[in-house]
């Protein structure tokens, strides 16, 4: 009897250089803005201590809520052969992004195969669950490739050695065929 198989992964998305930048010029931005917002009323003569503390503190809680929704977090969790995918927002909304089952999977294996450019060109859209929005081509991430309600998908992901042997027992075709390792025997196994 089969028994059923379970995988759950999780995988924050790091700051590239350019959300570094965005975040330094908003605080920039805003210091520059909560002085006008103090200052102007001051020059003009005019008593709007009141309503200046009611703009800056929106200008704050306004790029709190912007800095904080940088913050993703992407979620795979496969029940045998159900794939679903979700982002957590700024660590409290979560999002389902997509739900297919592996056996509609055209394709599934490392971003360094020789398909993955082709099967990148023809996808109507790319998921990007990696940690970095910008991955390198290296053999920690791996893509699914499939139709899914007619719109071609591609979703590249962290890849763990657990998810393989689910991979290849509900799509054995459309899964890259790699060497597993062996389990080793010991003498202490035998004798037993």
């Amino acid at each position: 009897m089969l028994q059923d198989s379970f995988v759950e992964t999780s995988v924050k998305r790091k700051n590239g250089i350019s959300e570094v930048m965005f975040n330094t010029f908003l605080i920039t931005a805003d210091i520059i803005a909560i002085f006008f917002v103090f200052y102007l009323p001051i020059v003009l003569g005019l008593n709007l201590f009141f309503i200046s503390g009611i703009l800056a503190f929106g200008i704050v809680a306004g790029s709190i809520i912007l800095i904080k929704r940088q913050h993703k977090e992407y979620e795979i969790e496969m029940s045998n052969d159900l794939v679903d995918c979700a982002v957590i927002l700024g660590d409290n909304k979560r999002d389902e992004l997509v739900s297919f089952s592996l056996k509609d999977c055209e394709y599934i294996g490392p971003v360094t195969s020789d398909r993955f450019k082709q099967d990148k060109e023809k996808a109507n859209i790319v998921i990007r669950m990696t940690d970095y929005k910008e991955f390198d081509i290296d053999e920690k991430y791996w893509y699914w490739y499939l139709t899914n309600e007619g719109i071609r998908l591609m979703i590249v992901f962290m890849y763990k050695e657990e998810m393989y042997p689910v991979f290849r027992r509900y799509n054995p075709r459309g899964t890259v065929p790699m060497a597993m390792p062996r389990k080793t025997i010991s003498k202490d196994d035998n004798n037993g």
